[in-house]
C-alpha cells in the first residue's frame, strides 16, 4: 500500500523522545520543504502505520540522510537521495523518519570538497544561487518519492532485476531476485514476460526455489527466442516488455527491452547499427517531489518533437517517471552519476561513492533507454583518482552498457559564449562527441516579472545572477545590447541563442564521421532560471527550441555561406551538404535556388544518399567534378548572378523523396553594391517563421 500523508515538523533535534508535541502539521506526500518556501536543513515526518499482517517492509526515497524509529525504537539509517531505502518495520504504530539535508560548510568543504553525492542538487550554475555563495539556498531535503508499505509472509521478495545476453538462438535473460527468508523454505517463483506497447505473445515460467534462512540474491537463466528489439524512435520501434516475478502473493515488476550496445571506435552501435546521437542535456526539475509522471511524459514528447533521439540526464538521477517515459518513447539516455565538480579525497568518501554507484546500477539498470553510465561531470581534483575507481565499479556492476569516467571540459564546447566567436565551431571543438554547447537566453516577459518583480527592468544584475544569468558573457563576450525595454532584451537574447544553436549543430552534422553525435546544453529549466535552456520552467519555448528542432531533423540540408558580406556577382554559397541519420538508403531530388528580384537555379540532381550518410553535394572547389549537365547549369547560373541587382535574397535548399518534401533550409542575405559603403548583410536565418512585426532588421 502507498502512504500518501504524514505529519511534518522542522526541527534540528536528533532525539525523537525530545521532540515537541506541538507544531506538527499534516501534509500530502511526496514532500520537499523548499517547495513551501521553508529554508530548513532538517525535517521530521510522523507516519501512522496500519496493524502488521506478517512481515512489513517500508520503501522510501528521501534526500539526503535518513534515520527511522518505530515507537522510539531505532530501525537504522540511510545515506543518499536517489536509491530507495528498504527496511523491515516490526509491529508498532508510530513511525518517525528524520530527514537531514544539511548545508556543507563554506568555503572549507563546499564547493570544492563536497561530501554529499547530490550532483546538481548541491552545486550547479542552473540551480538557485548558481555558483555564488548562495548556491545551497532552497535545498532539496524531504521525502521526495512515494512511500510503499509491503506485507509478506516468512519469505520476502525485495528486488527484481535483469540482464539480457544475445546468443545464437535468441536471448539469455538473467533474472536477479533478492529474497529474505526467516527460515529454510521451499517456494515457487512465477515469471511473466509480457509486451507493453505492441501486440505479441507473453512468455511465462515457474521455478521452484529452496531457500536457506537469511537474505540473498537468487539468479536464474531464462532461455528466450529472438524477440523484437528495443530501438530508438528514429531507427525503429522501442519494443518494450514488462517482467514480473511473483512469490507467495508478492509481485514486483520492471521494464525490459532487448537491445545490444557496442562501442565502435567513436561510434555507438545500437542493435548492430551505427547511430548518430542528436541530444540535449536535461534537468527536468530542481525538486523531484514537484515533478510527476505526467510531466515526464510531456517532456519525453517535447524531446521527440525536437527530433532528438537521445538525452543526457545531467549530473544527477531524476524522477523514475522520466526513465519510464523514455523507455516508451524510444529515447536513449546518457546517465550521469551525481558528481559535479569537486569532492573530498579521503577513503571514507570513496567507499560511499562506490556504494552509491552500485545502487545506481541496481535501481535504474532495468531501463533499456539507458545506454551509458558516466561517473563525473567536469571533475576538478578527482579526475585521475576518484573517477577511474567509480568507472571500474560501474563496469563491474554492469558489463552490458558503455561506461565513461568523466565528461570533462575538453568536450564542452562554448564558442560564442565562454570562448571566442561563434565561427570557432568550424574547428569542431569537443569532437568526436561534444556533450555541452550553447548560449543563454532570457525566458518570456511574464516569467521574468513573476520571478524578479520590479527588478526585471531595468535589470538588477545581482538578482539576475541569482537566477543564473551570466552578465559578462551576455554583455561583453557576445556584446548583446539590452535595448530600450525588457521585450527588446528578451528578443535579442533569444535570437542570438537560436542562431548559435543552428550554426553549431549544422556545423557538427556536416562533419559527420569526425563527429558522431552531440548533446546540446540544455533542454529545459528546472526552476525560474535565466539559462541555456530552450524551454522555460513552464515548458514555454524560446526561439532556440525551433532552431534545435529544425537543425536536428533526421534528414538535413546545410548551407555554408560564401562570405558574410557578399557583393554582386559573388556566389551565395560555398558548400552544401545533405545528411541522413536514418537506417535506410534513399534517392532524393536535391536542389539549390536563389530567390529575390529574380530566381536562379544553382543546382538540381537526383542523389543517392547512403544509410546514415553524409554527402557534400555542392562545393565551389569541386564544381569541375559535377556531371557535365550540372557544370553547364552552374556556368549559366554564374552568368545570371552577374546580372542581379543589389537587394535582399534567400538561398533555398530542398530535398524531395518522390513527391514529399523531406528537408528544407534557407539562407537570407543582402547583395551589396560594391560602390556603396559596406554594412552587415546577413540576417538571422534560424528558419523561424517571423511575422512582419517580429522580423529583425538587417
Amino acid at each position: 500500500m502507498r502512504i500518501d500523508r504524514a505529519f511534518f515538523l522542522t526541527c534540528d533535534e536528533t532525539d525523537p523522545e525530545k521532540l515537541p508535541q506541538s507544531g506538527w502539521r499534516e501534509l500530502p506526500l511526496p514532500h520537499q520543504w523548499s517547495l513551501e518556501g521553508i529554508e530548513a536543513q532538517t525535517g521530521w515526518y510522523a507516519l501512522d502505520l496500519p496493524p502488521a499482517k506478517g512481515r512489513r517492509w517500508l520503501e522510501l526515497s528521501a534526500d539526503y540522510f535518513c534515520e527511522a524509529w518505530l515507537d522510539n525504537r531505532p530501525l537504522g539509517d540511510h545515506e543518499g537521495y536517489f536509491a530507495p531505502w528498504v527496511f523491515e518495520v516490526p509491529a508498532g504504530r508510530r513511525l518517525l523518519v528524520r530527514v537531514s539535508a544539511p548545508h556543507e560548510e563554506y568555503p572549507s568543504v563546499w564547493p570544492r570538497f563536497k561530501r554529499q553525492i547530490k550532483g546538481i542538487f548541491s552545486e550547479h550554475d542552473c540551480r538557485p544561487g548558481g555558483t555564488t555563495p548562495h548556491g545551497q539556498d532552497r535545498g532539496t531535503g524531504g521525502i521526495w518519492g512515494d512511500i510503499e508499505l509491503r506485507n509478506s509472509g516468512p519469505v520476502s521478495l525485495l528486488y527484481l532485476g535483469w540482464r539480457a545476453v544475445p546468443v545464437s538462438t535468441g536471448w539469455k535473460l538473467i533474472v536477479a531476485r533478492e529474497i529474505d527468508a526467516l527460515s529454510e523454505a521451499d517456494c515457487d517463483c512465477r515469471l511473466v514476460l509480457a509486451p507493453q506497447n505492441f501486440a505479441a505473445e507473453s512468455h511465462a515460467r515457474t521455478r521452484s526455489l529452496h531457500l536457506s534462512a537469511g537474505r540473498r540474491q537468487v539468479e536464474l537463466v531464462w532461455d528466450l527466442p529472438d524477440l523484437p528489439r528495443w530501438d530508438s524512435w528514429d531507427q525503429g520501434f522501442p519494443h518494450l516488455y514488462s517482467l514480473s516475478a511473483t512469490i507467495e502473493e508478492q509481485t514486483r515488476e520492471v521494464p525490459v527491452g532487448f537491445r545490444t550496445l557496442e562501442q565502435d571506435g567513436d561510434w555507438l552501435r545500437l542493435n548492430g547499427r551505427r547511430i548518430f546521437l542528436r541530444g540535449s542535456n536535461i534537468i527536468p526539475s530542481q525538486w523531484l517531489a514537484g515533478y510527476s509522471d505526467e510531466q515526464a511524459e510531456r517532456d519525453a514528447d517535447l524531446i521527440k518533437e525536437a527530433n532528438l533521439n537521445a538525452v543526457r540526464v545531467h549530473a544527477h538521477l531524476t524522477h523514475p517517471g522520466f526513465y519510464d517515459a523514455c523507455d516508451r518513447a524510444g529515447i536513449l539516455i546518457w546517465q550521469d552519476f551525481p558528481l559535479q565538480w569537486g569532492y573530498a579525497t579521503d577513503e571514507e568518501f570513496y567507499e560511499q561513492a562506490l556504494k552509491q554507484a552500485r545502487a545506481m546500477v541496481r535501481h535504474f539498470g532495468c531501463h533499456p533507454s539507458i545506454y551509458l553510465w558516466c561517473a563525473h561531470n567536469e571533475p576538478i581534483d578527482n579526475r585521475t583518482t576518484l573517477d577511474p575507481v567509480i568507472g571500474a565499479e560501474l563496469r563491474a556492476a554492469d558489463p552490458s552498457r558503455l561506461v565513461k569516467e568523466a565528461s570533462s571540459n575538453i568536450e564542452h564546447a562554448y564558442p560564442g559564449w565562454y570562448r571566442g566567436p561563434m565561427g570557432n565551431f568550424q574547428s569542431l571543438p569537443g569532437a568526436p562527441l561534444p556533450s555541452e554547447f550553447g548560449a543563454q537566453a532570457l525566458p518570456r516577459k511574464e516569467l521574468l516579472e513573476r520571478a524578479l518583480g520590479k527588478q526585471a527592468w531595468p535589470p538588477n544584475l545581482g538578482k539576475y545572477a541569482y537566477h543564473n544569468f551570466q552578465p559578462h558573457q551576455t554583455l561583453r563576450v557576445v556584446g548583446l545590447e539590452p535595448g530600450e525595454d525588457l521585450e527588446s532584451f528578451i528578443e535579442r537574447s533569444q535570437h542570438y541563442q537560436a542562431e548559435l544553436i543552428k550554426y553549431s549543430i549544422e556545423t557538427y552534422r556536416q562533419a559527420k564521421g569526425r563527429i558522431t553525435g552531440y548533446f546540446h546544453f540544455m533542454f529545459v529549466d528546472g526552476w525560474e532560471s535565466i539559462s541555456w535552456s530552450v524551454l522555460d520552467v513552464d515548458r514555454v519555448p524560446k526561439l532556440g527550441y525551433e532552431a534545435l528542432r529544425l537543425a536536428s531533423r533526421p534528414i538535413l540540408i546545410t548551407l555554408t555561406p560564401y562570405c558574410l558580406k557578399p557583393e554582386l556577382g559573388q556566389p551565395p554559397v560555398k558548400e552544401a551538404w545533405i545528411i541522413s541519420d536514418l537506417p535506410e538508403a534513399m534517392t532524393l531530388d536535391v536542389s539549390l535556388r536563389l530567390e529575390g528580384e529574380a530566381e536562379i537555379l544553382l543546382f538540381r540532381e537526383n542523389l543517392i544518399l547512403e544509410a546514415n550518410g553524409c554527402r557534400n553535394f555542392f562545393n565551389l572547389s569541386l564544381v569541375q567534378e559535377l556531371p557535365p549537365v550540372e557544370q553547364r547549369r552552374y556556368a549559366r547560373a554564374v552568368q545570371e548572378l552577374n546580372t542581379l541587382p543589389a537587394g535582399e535574397y534567400t538561398l533555398i535548399g530542398e530535398a524531395y523523396r518522390e513527391s514529399e518534401l523531406v528537408t528544407r533550409n534557407t539562407l537570407t542575405f543582402t547583395y551589396l553594391d560594391p560602390m556603396l559603403p559596406r554594412e552587415d548583410s546577413f540576417r538571422y536565418s534560424c528558419f523561424i517563421p517571423f511575422t512582419p512585426e517580429e522580423e529583425p532588421e538587417a
